[in-house]
Order: C-alpha cells, then sequence, then structure tokens
C-alpha cells in the first residue's frame, strides 16, 4: 500500500510538473507585449485641368485676297503656283493648372463657306475649301512672330503651362487642273459670291508626366 501511494505521488508530481512546464510556455506566448490600431490615409488625385480658351475672336477681322501676281508660265507647275498668304493670328490659348504635364496635339481643317445669297453654282464647296490650307503655329508667349511652326505634339507644363495658338491662311490660286486664267476666274468667282472661310482647329491632351515620377 505505501508502495502504491508513492508510485501515485510521483505521477502527481509529474503531472504538476508538467503542468507548471506547460504554463510557462503559455504564459511566455500571452505574455508577449502586443498593441493593434488602425487609422485612415488619403491619397489625393492629380488634378487634370487643360483649358482651350480666347476662341476665334482675333481672326474674324481678318481679311485675305489671292495674290495679285500674272500667271507667266506655259504649263502649271507646283513650285510656281500663285500663293498669298494672310497674318498671322492668334486664335486660341490652351492653359495647363492641372497637376501633371499635358502633351497637346493639334490639328487644323477648312470646313466651311460661306456664300452671298443668290451665288451661282460655278464652283462647289470642296472645289473653293481646296483653295485654303491652315498653318498653325504655337509660342509659350502672346508674340506671333517669335512662334514656330507646329510640327509635333508640344508638352504644357503642369499648374502654369500656356500654349498660345496661332495661325495663317494661304490661298493658293493654280492647281493641276486650274492654273491661268482659269484660276484668274475662279479666284475672282470666290470675289464675289464667297462672304467668309471658316476653319476648324481641334486639339487632344494627353498625360505626359506622373506623380510620383517613377522609382529608381
Amino acid at each position: 500500500m505505501t508502495k502504491r501511494k508513492n508510485v501515485v505521488s510521483k505521477m502527481l508530481l509529474l503531472v504538476l510538473i508538467l503542468t507548471l512546464i506547460s504554463c510557462c510556455f503559455l504564459g511566455s506566448t500571452f505574455a508577449r507585449y502586443t498593441s493593434s490600431d488602425s487609422n485612415k490615409g488619403t491619397l489625393n488625385v492629380a488634378e487634370w485641368n487643360v483649358a482651350y480658351e480666347n476662341g476665334f475672336e482675333a481672326v474674324e477681322e481678318a481679311e485675305i485676297s489671292p495674290s495679285m501676281k500674272e500667271y507667266t508660265d506655259d504649263t502649271y507647275v507646283a513650285g510656281n503656283a500663285r500663293k498669298h498668304t494672310s497674318e498671322r493670328k492668334l486664335i486660341a490659348t490652351i492653359k495647363n493648372t492641372g497637376d501633371v504635364d499635358a502633351l497637346v496635339e493639334l490639328s487644323a481643317v477648312v470646313d466651311v463657306v460661306n456664300k452671298i445669297e443668290g451665288a451661282d453654282t460655278a464652283y462647289d464647296d470642296e472645289a473653293v475649301k481646296g483653295l485654303f490650307t491652315v498653318k498653325l503655329y504655337t509660342s509659350t508667349n502672346n508674340a506671333p512672330d517669335g512662334a514656330t511652326a507646329y510640327t509635333e505634339k508640344v508638352n504644357v507644363a503642369a499648374e502654369s503651362g500656356v500654349l498660345y495658338i496661332f495661325a495663317d491662311i494661304t490661298w493658293t490660286s493654280d492647281d493641276e487642273s486650274v492654273y491661268g486664267e482659269a484660276a484668274d476666274k475662279r479666284d475672282t468667282w470666290v470675289g464675289k459670291n464667297v462672304t467668309s472661310i471658316g476653319f476648324t482647329v481641334s486639339y487632344t491632351a494627353v498625360q505626359n508626366t506622373q506623380i510620383p515620377e517613377a522609382q529608381a
């Protein structure tokens, strides 16, 4: 009996030891310093604000006539076509007050022929439009003489970038099928029957920088 009690006591002691060891491990887990919290963050979206301003008010006062040169060649030669170009005018201003640069692409097309009431139909609108071409120029300041002929997309800087757009119109009298006296007659008809020529300048602006810039 005494022997059995000793065995039971040793088993209880072993259980107690194992329990204490187990509590030590569990205690080390639950006693670790831990903290938790949460917070909200805000990511501001870079503003996109590219505006087309100044319309075509300045162009409405422009006038143009055909060249006063006489046709002297026996046949039409492209390099000798009679041409006359109007004064260069400011036609629009693009402003970028957004947060990223804008890459601006321009295009221009003659698209309107305004005739006097009762004008005859010797020449249709397409024939008249074909006489005129629009050339665009750009500058960062309002100075037409210093503007650069537009040939490729132009970057307009963020926050305060401004692009001034100028244009001139060229009246070309002679072409491959109508030149010399026939061209003079057509020019005269336009002068008598057409009151104005309208053209449309369009732009497309796309994002050209990003915030933040790419990390190395």
